[in-house]
């Protein structure tokens, strides 16, 4: 997206939220909010879908899901309009695993669609993959292992065909947890082993931490179940050592809490205590009930287990009444949804209906209001493309000018509504020939004619001038004011030659104009065809 013709202020704000995104929260909201303003002043949407984009983005980093959602839901309709697609799939994505730690699957799911449509249609290569990669993660979850790995693979094909995108090591190994997941599940834990060696073999060294933390968490479960106890322990070292509350929450809480149901199941009860206090205190700083929910049964298969009584009942109790807040936060979200939806439908409407007057605009621009084929404009346009297509392919052109014989005795004895019907029937015959394929027609003023002829011979322009100069007598239009015929008849005039730098179409539109002239000179209705040379 072009934002060049924007003030040095504008363009100094947008550059700062770029510079200081996922560094910088708080200068990065302040530089959104003063784009925000600027835009609603001038009514900018473009400016307005990048402003609520990026504040969206960043309480995504801050674990802030009220805030993320609110920004991104207002982004969709501006991105939409101002046809930010990329900026636009990335807003779905974030929604869509905002929705999955909701507790709302299906919307995830919906999000995660329509986001993926934005990427075949619009070609964004590098957010769709790991649209795919989030599509496989959640098929995942629900045990659908098969559609899982078709998704993750249809993301690693992507990625080997993008191996220049920044975050190509980061999306291999999700592919590859991604796969070891679907592995691990079904209990094929040596191919899940093969896709964990893939994964330090080729990812090892390009890792930020958090991907540290997910791998982890994926080996120590899959060492736990192949027994491997010690390369298990190396891992739930890495994990307790660098997890911590500065954590995106929602791209890590899914590996985590798979890796606090190993820790429990192994009685490893001091690093389970330490991580699902730690989980609990962001959950609850995130304001995500879903997670504190799925937290809470941590907790109580624990107590359970531990025939912990008071507890127990304890964290049942605070589970039902997450769980009445939970389906009020949702009947919520369901509304902010279809609310949403209202407004960009309404929007996508709105852009429709736009782009059909534009086309109309357009079409009216580009068309004879009397004869109601090309005019001089939309002439120049299609010569330019002719004229670049010859002279690359070195192919011939002819270009043919041609006009009534003495059209103005005809308007001014026959008056000028039948000189008008007279100049639609003849351009109704030279649209006819037109018709054909590489042959272009236009008005080009008053009874002035031209055709384009590309790739035909010598022979064939002349056998086609001549079948249209016989369409036209066979009109039988009479005119008893010509000194040529009884009947309306043309003159025709025709440049025939290979383009090239020195042979544009203005020298060939000089030159049939020359030859027309010598016609109107010494045979009124003949054609005379020659070379721009």
């Amino acid at each position: 997206m072009d934002f060049n013709a924007y003030s040095s202020e504008v363009l100094e704000w947008l550059e700062g939220v770029r510079k200081n995104r996922g560094t910088d929260a708080e200068k990065t909201l302040m530089l959104c909010k003063n784009i925000r303003d600027y835009a609603r002043e001038q009514d900018d949407e473009k400016l307005l879908g990048y402003a609520y984009y990026y504040s969206g983005e960043t309480y995504y980093l801050l674990n802030d899901v009220d805030k993320l959602f609110r920004n991104l839901s207002c982004s969709l309709p501006y991105l939409e309009h101002s046809r930010q697609h990329g900026l636009l799939a990335r807003a779905y994505n974030i929604l869509a695993i905002t929705s999955m730690n909701r507790g709302n699957a299906p919307f995830a799911m919906d999000y995660y669609l329509n986001a993926r449509m934005y990427c075949e249609k619009y070609k964004l290569y590098d957010i769709g993959i790991i649209i795919n990669i989030n599509i496989g993660m959640l098929y995942n979850n629900f045990g659908e292992y098969r559609q899982a790995e078709k998704y993750l693979e249809q993301a690693y094909d992507l990625l080997q065909k993008n191996k220049e995108i920044p975050e190509y090591y980061s999306y291999l190994l999700n592919i590859y947890i991604g796969l070891g997941n679907s592995c691990f599940y079904q209990e094929e834990h040596m191919q899940a082993q093969e896709y964990a060696l893939r994964a330090k073999e080729v990812c090892s060294g390009h890792l930020e931490e958090l991907e540290q933390i997910a791998f982890a968490c994926f080996e120590a479960r899959l060492c736990n179940a192949m027994g491997k106890k010690e390369e298990c322990d190396r891992n739930i070292a890495i994990v307790q050592k660098v997890s911590d509350t500065r954590m995106p929450i929602l791209d890590i809480f899914d590996d985590l809490y798979a890796y606090c149901e190993m820790l429990l199941d192994t009685r490893r009860e001091e690093e389970f205590w330490k991580l699902v206090e730690l989980l609990e205190k962001m959950a609850r700083e995130a304001k995500i009930i879903y997670m504190q929910k799925r937290i809470l049964t941590l907790k109580i298969r624990y107590y359970k287990r531990q025939e912990e009584n008071r507890e127990y009942l304890q964290a049942c109790g605070l589970f039902f009444e997450l769980s009445e807040i939970l389906e009020k936060e949702n009947k919520y979200i369901m509304t902010c949804i279809l609310d949403m939806r209202y407004t960009l439908e309404e929007t996508n409407h709105s852009r429709k209906k736009m782009e059909k007057e534009n086309r109309i605009l357009l079409e009216q621009s580009q068309t004879d209001a009397l004869t109601g084929i090309p005019n001089r404009y939309r002439l120049e346009q299609h010569a330019q493309k002719v004229f670049e297509h010859a002279i690359a392919e070195k192919i011939p052109v002819a270009v043919e000018i041609l006009d009534i014989d003495y059209f103005k005795q005809y308007n001014d004895n026959y008056g000028h509504q039948k000189g008008d019907l007279c100049i639609c029937r003849v351009a109704k015959e030279i649209q006819k020939l037109a018709e054909k394929d590489d042959i272009f027609c236009a008005r080009y003023g008053g009874d002035e004619f031209i055709l384009i002829y590309e790739g035909y011979s010598r022979e064939a322009v002349v056998i086609l001038t001549e079948k249209l100069k016989r369409s036209i007598r066979d009109l039988d239009m009479e005119h008893a004011f010509s000194a040529a015929q009884r009947y309306v008849s043309i003159s025709q005039g025709i440049c025939y030659d290979i383009p090239n730098a020195d042979r544009t179409m203005k020298n060939f539109l000089q030159k049939a104009d020359d030859l027309l002239y010598q016609v109107k000179e010494e045979n009124r209705g003949g054609i005379c065809i020659g070379s721009c040379r």
